[in-house]
């Protein structure tokens, strides 16, 4: 069959190394690599094509200087990008809205409809639930009609994909037809399907001042959907072991919080560092012992800490603290490949990196298995041959 176009939007898209970024880069030059048509709209100046794929950008808008800047931002791009889709978009076509702004798909669905093309949301956050839990029940009565507008585009999406079954079910309960629902993971950025060199990894210690000891990482988003009371107290409980270090990699909302209750605790163990350029993440993730990953539970069913990926690809072993009966835990547990301990219980986190600490073949071991459950689910190759397949289920209906 003849491949339709594929239209992605999305606010951000190389060269940023924002995570939807680096995602939506992969894949849009992946598929055109396979020969798809692929046209992507994002913010941002310049256009023109880059390997294979053609950009129409639509002005400033990928960078923030505040709250005020990022909600003019999003509403400057969202009426852009509906715009750029009602020009672009052909009878045929298949419109990919990502969720970055929030509501994004809910208002390039109508222009794409309009003509006559296909709409698949790829959902990396549900929103407007996210703010919902956030608020409260009552101050989010105002969301409501946000709501039921993008449950109205979900439902007349050709396919909506989403990152796990956690979200599936979520967007099950909105009244989207299983059938119609495609579980596609995300992956870790393509350095690491590599391992890294001992020598990189070795330099990379020497950076962070840490040639020795056994050095457990948050590597990432510091974002308010992810829990670290309970991180700050295990390292409170293993303050006694100077043999151990925890650190923060990575900016966010919660960066300052972080740093205040570290101070307040006086965790001379905790130390906080910048992101890390991809271009370095291969060996900065290996470079820790173990990996840490964390979810608040009222965002089990709204995000998917994609962060798992690189962390399994790395080789290392993951403390997850979060929902202990979600899409994470089973992944760990059936690895095996780490532990999963819910919010709150900072002794089992504690005796778990102890364990791992004093048995390092434990460790070893674990990230090896976590090594191969990626390479069996969570590669990009295993991800671009889902998506073509996504893709053309969605050109038939």
């Amino acid at each position: 069959m003849t491949r339709p176009r594929v239209i992605f939007v999305n606010r951000v898209y190389w060269p940023s190394e924002e995570a939807t970024a680096q995602l939506l880069t992969d894949l849009a030059e992946g598929l055109a690599g396979g020969g798809w048509p692929v046209d992507v709209i994002a913010a941002g100046d310049g256009g023109g094509e880059r390997n294979g794929v053609r950009l129409h950008r639509t002005g400033p808008g990928d960078r923030h200087a505040g709250l005020l800047s990022r909600i003019a931002n999003y509403r400057r791009f969202t009426r852009a990008a509906a715009a750029q889709v009602a020009a672009l978009a052909r009878r045929g076509d298949i419109v990919v809205p990502l969720t970055d702004p929030p509501m994004l798909g809910a208002a390039v669905a109508s222009a794409a409809a309009a003509r006559g093309a296909r709409v698949v949301p790829w959902v990396q956050d549900i929103y407007p639930e996210i703010v919902s839990a956030h608020l409260g029940a009552l101050l989010s009565l105002p969301l409501l009609p946000l709501r039921r507008r993008r449950d109205a585009a979900w439902r007349a999406a050709a396919r909506v994909v989403v990152l796990g079954t956690d979200m599936a079910r979520q967007v099950a309960a909105r009244g989207v037809p299983a059938g119609r629902i495609a579980v596609v993971p995300n992956w870790a950025p393509r350095e690491l399907d590599a391992p890294a060199s001992p020598a990189a990894i070795a330099a990379r210690r020497q950076a962070w001042g840490l040639p020795g000891g056994f050095v457990v990482a948050y590597s990432g988003n510091l974002g308010r959907v992810h829990e670290f009371a309970t991180v700050l107290d295990a390292a409170a409980l293993l303050r006694d072991r100077p043999d151990l270090t925890f650190l923060f990699i990575g900016r966010g909302a919660r960066f300052e919080q972080i740093r205040a209750a570290a101070a307040r605790q006086r965790l001379g163990n905790v130390r906080l560092l910048p992101p890390e350029p991809r271009a370095q993440l291969a060996a900065a993730l290996a470079a820790a012992d173990v990996h840490l990953v964390t979810l608040r539970p009222a965002f089990a069913r709204l995000v998917y800490p994609s962060k798992l990926a690189g962390v399994l690809a790395a080789g290392r072993p993951v403390a997850f603290v979060g929902p202990t009966d979600g899409d994470i835990a089973r992944l760990l547990a059936d690895g095996p490949c780490g532990v999963a301990v819910a919010p709150g219980e900072a002794g089992p986190l504690a005796a778990a990196l102890r364990r791992w600490r004093d048995a390092p073949d434990l460790a070893r071991a674990a990230g090896e298995r976590g090594r191969r459950a990626y390479e069996r689910q969570l590669t990009f190759a295993r991800a671009l041959a889902r998506w073509t397949a996504v893709l053309e289920e969605a050109a038939r209906s």
